[in-house]
């Protein structure tokens, strides 16, 4: 009786009601053609809409891992930059030229790590970071800056500015920038 549903009870069947050679009338339970069809759109579209934001959410996702990576890249040559001891100089003036001279010339200003080429250091014989640092470049670009502090402290601080900026192309991903005053030693000395 499971595929078929009845409008009449055989057993009650009272003579005279129906015809014997004709059986009530029944109509077959199921899905028509129409409804099998808005079941399958419906279904369509509610797995779309959950593929897109699967796909939107592993995208977001891996431009935030691809953010942190590079954010981490310029802290690491940041800290690399800046960690340096203020002993080693004997002058204010080869404190800053440690920093603000080219690259060539033996400074900061300037120093590239290429896409591929980002290293735990400065000299090409440390090793490289991991795959994930490898996918950006960092480029340096410092300034000797005098820093003036309003009232009413009303000072002048003179010191470097340092910025190491993540770039994939020419597309800009993380810039940091830090300022370094110059050590009180190397003032003292330079006065």
């Amino acid at each position: 009786m499971g595929r078929f549903l009845c409008t009449a009870n055989r057993s009650s069947h009272r003579p005279g009601l129906w015809p014997r050679n004709r059986p009530p009338r029944c109509r077959q339970r199921g899905l028509t053609l129409l409804e099998a069809l808005l079941a399958t759109a419906v279904l369509l579209i509610v797995v779309t809409a959950v593929m897109s934001a699967l796909s939107a959410g592993t995208a977001q996702s891996q431009e935030a891992r691809r953010g942190v990576s590079a954010t981490l890249a310029c802290e690491m040559l940041m800290a690399r930059i800046t960690g340096v001891n203020s002993a080693e100089f004997s002058t204010d003036e080869e404190w800053f030229r440690h920093f603000t001279d080219p690259i060539t010339g033996g400074g900061w200003d300037g120093h590239v790590e290429s896409t591929g080429d980002i290293r735990a250091g400065r000299e090409t014989a440390l090793p490289l970071l991991p795959t994930g640092y490898q996918a950006f470049s960092l480029h340096v670009d410092t300034n000797r800056r005098l820093h003036m502090i309003p009232s009413p402290i009303s000072a002048a601080i003179s010191g470097v500015e340092v910025a190491v900026e993540s770039r994939d192309g020419n597309r800009s991903l993380t810039r940091i920038v830090r300022f370094l005053p110059l050590p009180r030693a190397l003032a003292e000395v330079s006065q």
